[in-house]
C-alpha cells in the first residue's frame, strides 16, 4: 500500500470516528471534546446540551459520510481506476465536509455556548 492509500484509509477512519462520536452524543449525551468542542471550550459553557447535540448531530453525520465516501472513492481510484478527475471529486468531497463541519461548529458555538471574553469575569 502506498502513501496515498494510507492517507485514504486515514480519511475513511476519521469519517467513521466522526459518525461514531455523533451517535454516542445522541445516544448517551457524551460530547467528544476533540469533535464537538475546541481545545479552549469547556462542556460547562454549553447552555443547552441537548439542543447543541441535536444541532451538531446531523451536520457531523453528513461530514463523516462525505469523508467516508471520499475515502472509498480515492481508494478505488488509487488501486483500480487512476483518474485525475475522480481524485479531484474525492478532494472536493473532503473540502465540502470540512466546510459543513466548520460552519456548523461556528454557528452551534454561537447559538448554544456562552463565549467568555478574555478579561471579563462572570
Amino acid at each position: 500500500m502506498g502513501m496515498s492509500g494510507f492517507i485514504d484509509l486515514l480519511f475513511l477512519g476519521s469519517g467513521v470516528y466522526l459518525i461514531y462520536t455523533a451517535c454516542m452524543a445522541k445516544k448517551n449525551g457524551t460530547i467528544a471534546a476533540n469533535v464537538m468542542l475546541d481545545k479552549n471550550a469547556d462542556e460547562k459553557s454549553i447552555k443547552d446540551r441537548t439542543g447543541y447535540i441535536e444541532y451538531m448531530y446531523k451536520k457531523i453525520i453528513i461530514a463523516g459520510a462525505l469523508i467516508i465516501i471520499a475515502g472509498i472513492v480515492n481508494l478505488v481510484n488509487d488501486y483500480y481506476i487512476s483518474s485525475i478527475a475522480l481524485n479531484w471529486v474525492g478532494i472536493i468531497m473532503i473540502l465540502v465536509a470540512i466546510v459543513v463541519y466548520a460552519v456548523a461548529y461556528k454557528n452551534g458555538r454561537k447559538q448554544y455556548m456562552e463565549i467568555q471574553k478574555k478579561g471579563s469575569k462572570k
